[in-house]
């Protein structure tokens, strides 16, 4: 009678070997891992560059802005509130959106104690209204 391990040693095996050789693509650029890709964002990047679009949800944003907007955070499902979220795992989420809360008071000299403040995005139409 074969072994639990002799039988599935083999296949951990085969999957290991996938997992690790896909990993090498995890640190590749898109322009390397998609170059046709690649090359609409940077269209679509020169068109936004060179146009005057005149609906707020769609101004140009800054290289700072497309930074964290990229960043791991956005692999992070996040729903509910700092410190009381539906999910684990969410501390470094939690301190982004309290520093950020810190930040909307303070832009408006606000007192915390006195204002609270949702700095949770409900969607990119509101822009429109402001």
């Amino acid at each position: 009678m074969l072994s639990v391990r002799s039988t599935l040693a083999p296949a951990i095996r085969r999957i290991a070997t996938r997992t690790f050789a896909a990993g090498a693509d995890l640190n590749k650029t898109l322009l390397e891992t998609d170059p046709e890709l690649s090359q609409l964002i940077e269209q679509e990047k020169a068109r936004q560059r060179n146009s005057l679009v005149l609906i707020a949800s769609e101004n140009f944003t800054s290289k700072a802005v497309l930074d964290a907007l990229g960043s791991v955070l956005s692999n992070k499902y996040s729903e509910g509130y700092p410190g009381a979220r539906y999910y684990g795992g969410n501390e470094n989420i939690d301190q982004v959106e309290l520093l950020c809360q810190k930040r909307a008071l303070e832009a408006f000299h606000l007192d915390p104690a006195e204002w609270g403040v949702n700095v949770q995005s409900l969607s990119g139409s509101p822009a429109n209204f402001q």
